[in-house]
Protein backbone atom coordinates (compact mmCIF):
# COMPACT_ATOMS: atom_id res chain seq x y z
CA UNK A 1 0.00 0.00 0.00
CA UNK A 2 0.99 3.27 -0.99
CA UNK A 3 2.34 5.63 1.57
CA UNK A 4 -0.04 8.98 1.98
CA UNK A 5 2.28 12.04 2.19
CA UNK A 6 2.09 13.95 5.02
CA UNK A 7 3.13 17.21 3.33
CA UNK A 8 0.76 19.52 2.35
CA UNK A 9 -0.29 20.23 -1.38
CA UNK A 10 0.23 24.00 -2.47
CA UNK A 11 -3.23 26.21 -2.60
CA UNK A 12 -1.82 27.03 -6.44
CA UNK A 13 -0.37 23.95 -8.53
CA UNK A 14 2.60 24.52 -10.27
CA UNK A 15 0.93 23.94 -13.85
CA UNK A 16 -1.71 26.63 -13.34
CA UNK A 17 -2.25 29.02 -16.76
CA UNK A 18 -2.13 32.32 -15.08
CA UNK A 19 1.50 31.25 -13.57
CA UNK A 20 2.97 30.08 -16.93
CA UNK A 21 1.76 32.76 -18.86
CA UNK A 22 3.21 35.16 -16.17
CA UNK A 23 6.34 33.32 -16.04
CA UNK A 24 6.94 33.71 -19.97
CA UNK A 25 5.81 37.46 -19.54
CA UNK A 26 7.59 38.51 -16.85
CA UNK A 27 10.84 36.91 -18.63
CA UNK A 28 10.72 39.23 -21.77
CA UNK A 29 10.50 41.98 -19.66
CA UNK A 30 13.52 40.79 -17.02
CA UNK A 31 15.08 40.69 -20.29
CA UNK A 32 14.10 43.82 -22.72
CA UNK A 33 15.25 45.52 -18.86
CA UNK A 34 18.61 43.86 -18.79
CA UNK A 35 18.75 45.12 -22.59
CA UNK A 36 18.23 48.39 -21.39
CA UNK A 37 20.45 48.66 -18.22
CA UNK A 38 23.25 47.34 -20.22
CA UNK A 39 22.50 49.97 -23.45
CA UNK A 40 22.40 52.62 -20.51
CA UNK A 41 25.93 51.40 -19.09
CA UNK A 42 27.44 51.68 -23.00
CA UNK A 43 25.97 54.75 -23.59
CA UNK A 44 27.45 56.09 -20.33
CA UNK A 45 31.18 54.64 -20.90
CA UNK A 46 31.19 55.57 -25.19
CA UNK A 47 30.13 59.61 -24.22
CA UNK A 48 32.66 59.60 -20.74
CA UNK A 49 35.16 58.05 -23.53
CA UNK A 50 34.06 60.98 -26.20
CA UNK A 51 34.13 63.70 -23.99
CA UNK A 52 37.72 62.72 -22.40
CA UNK A 53 39.24 62.35 -25.37
CA UNK A 54 37.57 66.21 -26.82
CA UNK A 55 38.49 67.67 -23.68
CA UNK A 56 42.24 67.02 -24.12
CA UNK A 57 43.05 68.15 -27.72
CA UNK A 58 41.94 71.13 -29.66
CA UNK A 59 42.75 71.66 -33.64
CA UNK A 60 44.12 74.63 -35.17
CA UNK A 61 43.00 75.29 -39.25
CA UNK A 62 44.92 76.79 -41.19
CA UNK A 63 42.67 77.59 -44.40
CA UNK A 64 44.73 77.39 -47.64
CA UNK A 65 44.99 80.62 -49.23
CA UNK A 66 46.47 81.55 -53.41
CA UNK A 67 48.74 84.07 -52.33
CA UNK A 68 49.90 82.98 -48.86
CA UNK A 69 52.57 80.22 -48.58
CA UNK A 70 50.40 77.34 -46.19
CA UNK A 71 53.57 75.34 -45.09
CA UNK A 72 55.44 78.66 -43.81
CA UNK A 73 52.13 79.36 -41.99
CA UNK A 74 51.71 76.16 -40.91
CA UNK A 75 55.48 76.30 -39.14
CA UNK A 76 54.59 79.43 -37.82
CA UNK A 77 51.76 77.88 -35.99
CA UNK A 78 53.47 75.15 -34.65
CA UNK A 79 56.18 76.93 -33.07
CA UNK A 80 53.84 79.58 -31.66
CA UNK A 81 51.69 76.81 -30.30
CA UNK A 82 54.61 74.61 -28.55
CA UNK A 83 55.29 77.95 -26.56
CA UNK A 84 51.80 78.29 -25.44
CA UNK A 85 51.23 77.46 -21.76
CA UNK A 86 49.02 74.60 -21.27
CA UNK A 87 50.08 72.97 -24.27
CA UNK A 88 51.40 69.40 -23.81
CA UNK A 89 52.58 68.32 -27.42
CA UNK A 90 51.84 69.43 -31.08
CA UNK A 91 51.08 67.59 -34.11
CA UNK A 92 50.85 68.67 -38.13
CA UNK A 93 49.19 66.05 -40.10
CA UNK A 94 50.23 66.41 -43.59
CA UNK A 95 47.93 66.93 -46.41
CA UNK A 96 47.67 63.17 -47.39
CA UNK A 97 46.36 62.68 -43.41
CA UNK A 98 43.98 66.00 -43.97
CA UNK A 99 42.00 64.14 -47.10
CA UNK A 100 41.88 60.61 -45.05
CA UNK A 101 39.99 62.87 -43.29
CA UNK A 102 37.10 63.49 -45.51
CA UNK A 103 37.02 60.47 -47.28
CA UNK A 104 34.00 58.59 -44.77
CA UNK A 105 32.15 61.73 -46.33
CA UNK A 106 33.55 62.59 -49.91
CA UNK A 107 35.06 59.23 -50.92
CA UNK A 108 38.49 59.08 -52.02
CA UNK A 109 38.26 60.63 -55.90
CA UNK A 110 38.69 63.43 -57.14
CA UNK A 111 39.91 65.33 -53.53
CA UNK A 112 43.39 66.82 -54.69
CA UNK A 113 42.20 69.38 -56.43
CA UNK A 114 39.93 70.38 -53.32
CA UNK A 115 41.67 73.34 -51.25
CA UNK A 116 41.44 71.42 -48.21
CA UNK A 117 42.97 73.25 -44.69
CA UNK A 118 45.78 71.82 -42.77
CA UNK A 119 45.24 70.59 -39.39
CA UNK A 120 47.34 71.05 -36.24
CA UNK A 121 46.65 68.46 -33.28
CA UNK A 122 47.08 70.10 -30.14
CA UNK A 123 47.45 68.18 -26.81
CA UNK A 124 46.43 70.51 -23.54
CA UNK A 125 47.17 69.89 -19.98
CA UNK A 126 43.70 69.20 -18.19
CA UNK A 127 44.98 70.35 -14.99
CA UNK A 128 46.35 73.63 -16.52
CA UNK A 129 44.66 74.29 -19.55
CA UNK A 130 45.54 77.29 -21.88
CA UNK A 131 43.84 80.37 -22.18
CA UNK A 132 42.15 79.46 -25.42
CA UNK A 133 40.81 82.92 -26.10
CA UNK A 134 43.88 84.43 -26.13
CA UNK A 135 45.45 81.72 -27.79
CA UNK A 136 43.26 82.10 -30.66
CA UNK A 137 43.48 86.06 -30.96
CA UNK A 138 47.68 85.20 -31.07
CA UNK A 139 46.90 82.63 -34.06
CA UNK A 140 44.52 84.78 -35.62
CA UNK A 141 47.14 88.14 -35.65
CA UNK A 142 50.03 86.04 -36.68
CA UNK A 143 49.07 83.03 -38.25
CA UNK A 144 47.41 84.02 -42.01
CA UNK A 145 44.18 81.55 -42.38
CA UNK A 146 44.55 80.34 -38.79
CA UNK A 147 41.49 79.14 -36.42
CA UNK A 148 41.16 77.60 -33.57
CA UNK A 149 37.86 74.96 -32.57
CA UNK A 150 38.29 73.58 -28.73
CA UNK A 151 35.26 71.22 -29.91
CA UNK A 152 33.05 72.47 -27.05
CA UNK A 153 30.43 72.50 -28.80
CA UNK A 154 30.72 69.09 -29.90
CA UNK A 155 31.48 68.67 -26.28
CA UNK A 156 28.04 69.56 -25.00
CA UNK A 157 26.59 68.29 -27.85
CA UNK A 158 27.48 64.74 -26.55
CA UNK A 159 26.65 65.09 -22.93
CA UNK A 160 23.15 66.67 -23.90
CA UNK A 161 22.75 63.29 -26.20
CA UNK A 162 23.47 60.96 -23.03
CA UNK A 163 21.30 62.98 -20.65
CA UNK A 164 18.12 62.54 -23.07
CA UNK A 165 19.39 58.66 -23.87
CA UNK A 166 19.90 57.93 -20.01
CA UNK A 167 16.55 59.51 -19.24
CA UNK A 168 14.87 57.62 -22.54
CA UNK A 169 16.53 54.40 -20.80
CA UNK A 170 14.97 55.31 -16.98
CA UNK A 171 11.60 55.74 -18.86
CA UNK A 172 11.58 52.25 -20.50
CA UNK A 173 12.95 50.44 -16.99
CA UNK A 174 9.88 52.24 -15.26
CA UNK A 175 7.21 51.16 -18.22
CA UNK A 176 8.52 47.99 -17.68
CA UNK A 177 8.42 48.03 -13.57
CA UNK A 178 4.68 49.07 -13.87
CA UNK A 179 3.71 46.82 -16.76
CA UNK A 180 5.21 43.77 -14.30
CA UNK A 181 3.32 45.07 -11.42
CA UNK A 182 0.05 45.39 -13.54
CA UNK A 183 0.36 41.60 -14.85
CA UNK A 184 1.24 40.54 -11.67
CA UNK A 185 -1.57 41.92 -9.79
CA UNK A 186 -4.02 40.18 -13.16
CA UNK A 187 -2.20 37.20 -12.50
CA UNK A 188 -3.06 37.06 -8.29
CA UNK A 189 -6.65 37.74 -9.44
CA UNK A 190 -7.15 34.82 -12.08
CA UNK A 191 -5.59 32.49 -10.07
CA UNK A 192 -7.45 33.47 -6.76
CA UNK A 193 -10.55 33.44 -8.96
CA UNK A 194 -9.72 29.35 -10.40
CA UNK A 195 -8.74 28.10 -6.93
CA UNK A 196 -11.99 29.63 -5.09
CA UNK A 197 -13.33 26.65 -3.54
CA UNK A 198 -9.80 26.01 -2.18
CA UNK A 199 -9.75 29.30 -0.41
CA UNK A 200 -13.39 28.60 1.20
CA UNK A 201 -12.35 25.51 2.38
CA UNK A 202 -9.26 27.11 4.36
CA UNK A 203 -11.29 29.94 5.63
CA UNK A 204 -13.72 27.44 6.88
CA UNK A 205 -11.08 25.03 9.05
CA UNK A 206 -10.03 28.76 10.73
CA UNK A 207 -7.28 29.54 8.04
CA UNK A 208 -7.15 33.71 8.18
CA UNK A 209 -6.53 36.11 5.38
CA UNK A 210 -3.03 36.48 5.58
CA UNK A 211 -2.08 33.42 6.02
CA UNK A 212 -3.56 32.40 2.71
CA UNK A 213 -2.22 35.39 0.95
CA UNK A 214 0.99 34.29 2.18
CA UNK A 215 1.01 30.73 1.04
CA UNK A 216 -0.08 32.08 -2.51
CA UNK A 217 1.95 34.80 -2.66
CA UNK A 218 5.19 32.03 -2.23
CA UNK A 219 4.28 31.05 -5.57
CA UNK A 220 4.88 34.11 -6.84
CA UNK A 221 7.89 34.58 -5.02
CA UNK A 222 9.28 31.57 -7.17
CA UNK A 223 7.89 32.71 -10.53
CA UNK A 224 9.45 36.26 -9.55
CA UNK A 225 12.67 35.10 -8.72
CA UNK A 226 12.66 32.22 -12.07
CA UNK A 227 11.48 34.95 -14.62
CA UNK A 228 13.96 37.48 -13.60
CA UNK A 229 17.35 34.58 -13.67
CA UNK A 230 15.79 33.37 -17.04
CA UNK A 231 15.96 37.25 -18.47
CA UNK A 232 19.77 38.00 -17.05
CA UNK A 233 20.90 34.35 -19.17
CA UNK A 234 18.76 35.40 -22.46
CA UNK A 235 20.24 39.22 -22.29
CA UNK A 236 23.68 37.67 -21.60
CA UNK A 237 23.69 34.90 -24.61
CA UNK A 238 22.59 38.09 -26.55
CA UNK A 239 25.52 40.74 -25.43
CA UNK A 240 27.85 37.48 -26.25
CA UNK A 241 26.08 36.84 -29.76
CA UNK A 242 26.73 40.78 -30.31
CA UNK A 243 30.38 40.75 -29.21
CA UNK A 244 31.23 37.58 -30.66
CA UNK A 245 30.39 39.28 -34.45
CA UNK A 246 33.18 41.80 -33.79
CA UNK A 247 36.54 42.25 -31.74
CA UNK A 248 37.32 44.11 -28.71
CA UNK A 249 39.47 46.61 -30.83
CA UNK A 250 37.04 47.26 -33.29
CA UNK A 251 33.63 49.92 -33.93
CA UNK A 252 30.39 49.68 -33.28
CA UNK A 253 27.75 47.72 -31.58
CA UNK A 254 29.41 43.78 -31.48
CA UNK A 255 32.95 45.94 -30.16
CA UNK A 256 30.38 47.48 -27.67
CA UNK A 257 28.89 43.90 -26.54
CA UNK A 258 32.36 42.73 -25.98
CA UNK A 259 33.49 45.43 -23.48
CA UNK A 260 30.19 44.95 -21.76
CA UNK A 261 31.23 41.42 -20.89
CA UNK A 262 34.45 41.32 -20.80
CA UNK A 263 35.30 44.56 -19.15
CA UNK A 264 38.60 45.37 -16.57
CA UNK A 265 37.41 43.86 -13.04
CA UNK A 266 36.08 46.84 -11.85
CA UNK A 267 33.40 48.13 -14.47
CA UNK A 268 32.67 44.06 -14.49
CA UNK A 269 31.74 43.88 -11.19
CA UNK A 270 29.91 46.90 -11.00
CA UNK A 271 28.30 45.79 -13.99
CA UNK A 272 27.28 42.76 -12.88
CA UNK A 273 25.85 44.46 -9.49
CA UNK A 274 23.66 46.63 -11.84
CA UNK A 275 22.36 43.52 -13.27
CA UNK A 276 21.73 40.77 -10.98
CA UNK A 277 19.20 43.63 -9.74
CA UNK A 278 16.77 42.53 -12.65
CA UNK A 279 16.08 39.30 -10.79
CA UNK A 280 15.73 41.03 -7.29
CA UNK A 281 13.63 43.66 -8.11
CA UNK A 282 11.60 41.19 -10.40
CA UNK A 283 11.23 38.98 -7.01
CA UNK A 284 9.93 41.90 -5.12
CA UNK A 285 7.64 43.02 -7.54
CA UNK A 286 6.13 39.34 -7.90
CA UNK A 287 5.92 38.96 -4.26
CA UNK A 288 4.70 42.22 -2.76
CA UNK A 289 2.21 43.58 -5.61
CA UNK A 290 0.53 39.58 -5.64
CA UNK A 291 1.01 39.93 -1.35
CA UNK A 292 -1.38 43.33 -1.37
CA UNK A 293 -3.77 42.41 -4.60
CA UNK A 294 -4.44 38.58 -2.32
CA UNK A 295 -5.10 40.35 0.92
CA UNK A 296 -7.15 43.09 -0.51
CA UNK A 297 -9.14 40.26 -2.43
CA UNK A 298 -9.56 38.10 0.34
CA UNK A 299 -10.65 41.23 2.69
CA UNK A 300 -12.78 42.40 0.46
CA UNK A 301 -14.66 39.13 -0.40
CA UNK A 302 -17.76 37.61 1.17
Amino acid sequence: MDEISSKPSAIIPKGVASLRTMTVTMTVMCYLACLAIGALILINRAVEDWTHGISREVTVQLRQISTVDTEAELQKATALLQGAAGVISVEALDRKASLKLLEPWLGNTNLDELPVPRLIRVTIDEANPPDFEALEKNLVANVKGASLDTHRRWETELARMAHSLTLLSWWILALICGSAIAMVIFAARAALDANREVVEVLRLVGAKNSFIARQISQRFLITGMVAGCAGIILAGITFLGLGSTGQAAGNGVAAASFTLLFAPHGDLLSTLAVVLAVPLVATLIALVTANMTLTHMLRVAP
